[in-house]
């Protein structure tokens, strides 16, 4: 690979992995469709996400988030549980994006990179999340929770596309 496609799988794993932060599941199931329907390939350890089960789980996943997240007090327990999950999952789409990577070098370098953008980026949401609901009793986080789906969609589908490209 040369530089320039090195420089643009990493910018491609950043952007995933901030969407991964906004939504957990929106970002690998775009990833996924992708593998399934052939744009891009994913190594063997990450196989898998090309299935048609993890295309549907993956989707089933993100629409239960998504709906979710629009209920003032359901959105604050995903947060706690998402502090977790999050991470994980921007380990996953940074390390989908290192092919022909050793594995054991992805699931680092994802951890340290994917990892860390999607927990931050989760922690500084269910920050402004928490100001929210003090602020507007609640009322202001269906507002903020569609513009985090925009912004997360756009992030993730705009990646999706330039994996495609790389691929290509």
């Amino acid at each position: 690979m040369d530089a320039a496609t090195v420089s643009l799988a990493i910018v491609l794993g950043l952007a995933l992995s901030l969407s991964t932060g906004l939504r957990a599941f929106l970002a690998p199931f775009f990833l996924s469709l992708a593998a399934w329907f052939g744009w891009v390939e994913l190594d063997g350890a990450l196989g898998w996400m090309a299935s048609g089960l993890a295309v549907g789980t993956f989707g089933c996943a993100i629409l239960f988030e998504i709906a979710a997240d629009k209920i003032p007090v359901v959105d604050h327990t995903m947060d706690a549980l998402h502090v977790f999950l999050k991470p994980v999952a921007g380990t996953l789409v940074a390390m989908a994006m290192m092919e022909g990577v050793d594995p054991l070098v992805a699931s680092v370098a994802g951890l340290c990179t994917g990892g860390l953008i999607a927990g931050g980026t989760h922690l500084a949401k269910a920050a402004v999340r928490v100001g929210s609901t003090s602020t507007t009793a609640g009322a202001g986080n269906p507002v903020l929770s569609i513009l985090e789906d925009v912004l997360a969609i756009g992030l993730a589908g705009a990646a999706a596309l330039g994996a495609g490209m790389l691929a290509a």
